[in-house]
């Protein structure tokens, strides 16, 4: 088949309207990645659409109505003239512009449930990530009552009105079922996946212990816990891998971490990750809001390593407090009592270590492939 997908993100930065090409590497991102790879592995054909921005300073009527890309061998068009979005976070322009070209292909995906609004194409499938709602600043928490109501609307049409609903989590679908009954029916849940044959422990090489934080730099996927670990605690090696959304924000991080001899802020291709995971003895997960079944989580869980993390979102799908992981909670906790707990504990990173390298194998990316192929197949 021929398979469009709307994406809100992926490129941030592309050479023709800003000097360069620039893509955050998250979760969001490998997963788009992975996705198209397998849907071309099973010989159907690919394009993903996305906005992107103007710089100010570029005259408007230069600008052209598409910018084709192409990454690793998926066709990418950005649309420069598609970056309006309202107050509840959802952008019919981009919409309307997709579901027009979705009269080429033979299904149409919405790589966000909100990017379906305010129309779904019949052939079509949306994705959730995880609730993305759920923190005090999101648009359905600063909103009035009726606000919130339309809020609700505009975002449950995106569970409801394509064909399938991919949720990479459970607590996606209770959290639906628990807003508007019946909707639920719609979801199918795969969960998020890793490439087990790629992630897998090693044997330790090194003295002291290594604390990992491989996340995307931001206040939701809990930095600021992190740091201040890493202050309390600097007895420990201390590795943060992530991006954070602009590149002077990352270089003020390397900057202040120069200091601090402790602690090394580096960023990472997505080749290349597992090596990170192989040489930490413990990997922070410590997301406060706006989480699916994290890959990072996965990740480290498959190269066997000890976890500390929360009760966010998905996490729970791969999560036994005291089995194979710590949770903490970020509001009344401190993170670094918990990496400091597991430092001290030989035997406890041993063995969660081991339960995790087995309990990841239930999410390996080979699994995750076979369900995709059902839903796709089906159309």
């Amino acid at each position: 088949m021929k398979i469009g997908i709307l994406s809100s993100y992926f490129f941030q930065e592309v050479k023709e309207l800003h000097g360069k090409d620039r893509t955050i590497f998250g979760g969001g991102e490998r997963y788009l990645y992975e996705l198209c790879r397998f849907l071309q592995s099973e010989g159907h054909h690919v394009t993903v659409y996305q906005p992107i921005s103007t710089p100010k300073d570029i005259d408007p009527k230069t600008v052209p109505a598409q910018i084709r890309k192409e990454y690793k061998g998926i066709s990418i068009v950005c649309l420069p003239g598609c970056n309006d979005w309202t107050k509840m976070g959802t952008n019919p322009e981009l919409n309307q512009f997709f579901n027009e070209a979705a009269n080429y292909y033979d299904a149409a995906i919405y790589f966000t449930t909100f990017l379906a609004y305010p129309h779904a194409v019949k052939r079509s499938i949306s994705i959730c990530h995880g609730i993305y709602w759920d923190h005090p600043y999101s648009s359905y928490a600063l909103a009035s009552d009726e606000g919130k109501q339309e809020y609700l609307r505009q975002h449950l049409y995106g569970f409801e009105a394509p064909a399938v609903c991919v949720a990479v989590d459970s607590n996606v679908k209770r959290v639906i079922q628990a807003i508007k009954p019946g909707v639920e029916s719609n979801i199918r849940v795969i969960p998020n996946f890793v490439d087990c044959e790629k992630f897998k422990p090693v044997k330790k090489t090194w003295e002291g212990i290594k604390v990992l934080y491989p996340r995307r730099l931001s206040i939701l996927r809990g930095q600021n816990e992190f740091i201040r670990a890493t202050q309390v605690h600097p007895e420990y090696q201390y590795l943060a891998v992530g991006q954070a959304a602009n590149e002077d924000t990352e270089k003020k991080a390397a900057d202040w971490a120069k200091a601090l001899p402790h602690l090394k802020f580096i960023h990472k291709e997505m080749n290349g990750m597992e090596e990170v995971y192989q040489q930490s003895d413990i990997a922070v997960v410590p997301t406060k809001a706006c989480e699916g079944l994290s890959l990072s989580l996965l990740e480290a869980m498959a190269c066997g390593l000890p976890v500390i993390t929360t009760s966010v979102g998905g996490i729970g799908d791969a999560i036994i407090d005291g089995y194979n992981a710590l949770i903490f909670d970020p509001a009344n906790d401190s993170l670094a009592d918990y990496i400091h707990c597991l430092a001290q504990n030989e035997q406890s990173r041993k063995v969660m270590g081991q339960r995790n390298r087995e309990i990841a194998k239930y999410f390996d990316i080979k699994t995750w492939r076979a369900k995709w192929k059902q839903i796709i197949d089906s159309f």
